[in-house]
């Protein structure tokens, strides 16, 4: 019999606002548990030198150390993480969480925030978290820009597809 509650987590590292603005949209739908990824040193740079900056730490695998995080990851079910689009792929943020804590059997969902194309994102996700389930993934193309509620209401509506996922399988 499946459980009627599927204890949640949407688990995002921001930038720009983008991919906080999307990770509430789904905790409030899913009145899951959020958790920002804070770095110890914030990114400090502006315009091109930020992206630059960002996307040269991709490149060379870097780990920055994080703030700390007040959440066991065993605790969940379904994990949504979610990331801005660094040089094709997630932002470094997460090769440091996924360095330190290992994420086996959980129920995954994945969104990505971009000004272009997703990238290798998703694949790279996939990569460094074998062993667990894939339920989805989307991207949006810069929601704050675009259109914050338009995006607003397609992530909760994805959201609810894949809290359904979770539940039909559990």
């Amino acid at each position: 019999m499946a459980s009627t509650k599927i204890k949640s987590l949407v688990c995002y590292y921001s930038l720009d606002g983008n991919s906080r603005h999307i990770a509430k949209a789904i905790q409030q739908k899913l009145d899951a548990d959020i958790l920002e990824l804070r770095i110890k040193s914030p990114y400090k740079y502006k315009g091109f030198l930020k992206y630059f900056v960002g996307g040269m730490q991709v490149i060379f695998r870097s780990r920055p150390p994080l703030l700390p995080l007040g959440k066991d990851f065993r605790d969940y079910q379904l994990i949504i993480f979610g990331t801005p689009v660094w040089a094709g792929s997630y932002a470094p943020a997460f090769r440091t969480l996924f360095n330190s804590i290992e994420f086996k059997k959980k129920k995954i969902a994945l969104f990505a925030c971009c000004g272009g194309k997703a990238g290798k994102t998703f694949d790279n996700f996939k990569k460094v978290l074998k062993g667990n389930e894939f339920l989805g993934e989307i991207e949006f193309q810069e929601p704050l820009k675009k259109d914050s509620n338009g995006a607003k209401e397609k992530a909760q509506r994805w959201a609810q597809e894949m809290h359904g996922k979770a539940k039909s399988d559990s």
